[in-house]
């Protein structure tokens, strides 16, 4: 029983700390129209600034692990909501955009000490790592519910400001419930003599080198490409592309991380048992029409069943993350898994410029067209990579996937 207590109260922390770091990044999105006209920037503008914070993020993920490995997750987890809350003060009271600009980079560094650390100290806890992740992502998508109808709220009576700050005091709180909840855990201190992942550059290619790790991490790139282009413009182009209301256009978003939270936990249920790149590739698949009914159609009743689908494709984090956790060794779990997620946050972090530039030059359709294409080759490479491990495979057996096939650490 108190295996059982203690597990499950590291997982219950660890959901409300990753709540709490997602709403402090998520509050900025829905107040992209206030932030333009207070600063006088374009879209491509506000695209630049969030795919900083998002490579800022990115380049904090190996940090993060090495960081766990000496010093325990738990204390990385209290460093990460403690540079949350000043991060996302300062973002509140920023006089220009260029301060602006450079509080973001700060909350990007804030929120990128959490994840890789809390991923290794539940991954150590327990066995069912796909469920386990789904879980704990719930916290991310309960702040996209969140986030739009607090920043609408505060944001319509105090304005943007109050609305950004407000993400400080949840971080906050949450760093204050940690210190009198939680225990301290062990550093795993994984060095080369132990088995280990050194965090010396050959160290970290030869981790994303490996054909597993790699085709997990191509996955995941592709993944966070769109979801935080998804992040930082649906709402807008729901409402420019659309013509819904801002108030529709904040609902249609909340219901994308309502779609998102109740798949977590299922979409890595159903990888521990159906198979990592089998339910991917049904969600990217999907994922692609979402996002191409979203380019070429209009009004709401193309959009709303679309952003179903939409919300449904980025429940991909589970399996894919599982893919990867799967290929790596016990001790590699903090600076491994923090080079994975480095090197796919990094390419997804193109994601808003990317979507924001194309909007600009050539509007909406083009720019939400671009993320139904790279979903759409995601899935074409994964029932590709079937057909060939299929092919190769001996008889009798039911590996999935050609990388799976041929490292056999796959479900």
């Amino acid at each position: 029983m108190s295996r059982w207590d203690e597990r499950h109260a590291a997982l219950s922390a660890c959901v409300g700390a990753y709540f709490a770091v997602r709403l402090a990044q998520l509050l900025v999105s829905p107040l992209v129209p206030s932030l333009r006209a207070t600063f006088g920037v374009s879209r491509g503008t506000v695209g630049v600034i969030l795919t900083g914070m998002w490579l800022v993020y990115a380049c904090s993920q190996v940090p993060s692990g090495a960081a766990a490995d000496r010093y325990g997750p738990r204390r990385v987890v209290l460093a990460a909501l403690g540079c949350t809350t000043a991060a996302a003060l300062a973002l509140a009271a920023a006089p220009s955009v260029l301060a602006f600009g450079a509080f973001a980079l700060a909350l990007g560094m804030g929120a990128g000490l959490y994840y890789t650390p809390a991923t290794a100290l539940l991954s150590a806890r327990f066995d069912d790592v796909g469920r386990v992740i789904g879980v704990h992502r719930m916290g991310s998508q309960a702040a996209g519910l969140v986030a739009p109808v607090l920043a609408a709220l505060l944001g319509a009576r105090f304005g943007w400001r109050a609305a950004v700050g407000s993400g400080a005091l949840v971080a906050a709180g949450c760093l204050a419930a940690v210190v009198l909840r939680g225990s301290a855990s062990s550093p795993s201190r994984a060095t080369a003599t132990d088995g280990g992942t050194t965090v010396g550059p050959r160290a970290l290619l030869g981790v994303l080198a490996r054909p597993s790790v790699a085709f997990a991490a191509g996955l995941a790139a592709v993944g966070e490409f769109a979801a935080l282009a998804t992040l930082s413009f649906l709402p807008t182009f729901l409402a420019e592309h659309h013509g819904v209301s801002t108030s529709v256009a904040g609902a249609l978003f909340g219901g994308y991380f309502l779609v998102v939270a109740s798949l977590q936990p299922v979409s890595g249920w159903l990888s521990d048992r159906l198979g990592r790149d089998a339910v991917t590739g049904v969600l990217f698949a999907g994922g692609a029409v979402g996002y191409a009914a979203l380019a070429v159609g209009e009004g709401l009743a193309v959009a709303g069943p679309a952003v179903v689908l939409v919300g449904a494709a980025m429940a991909w984090g589970p399996p894919v993350q599982s893919r990867a956790v799967d290929a790596l060794a016990d001790a590699e779990r903090g600076v491994g898994f923090g080079a994975v997620r480095t090197g796919y946050i990094l390419v997804g972090a193109l994601g808003p410029a990317a979507v924001g530039g194309l909007a600009d030059a050539a509007g909406w359709a083009v720019g939400v067209g671009l993320l139904a294409g790279v979903l759409g080759c995601a899935t074409v490479a994964l029932a590709l990579a079937h057909l060939v491990g299929h092919e190769r495979r001996p008889p009798g057996s039911s590996t999935f996937g050609l990388f799976v096939a041929s490292d056999g650490d796959g479900t």
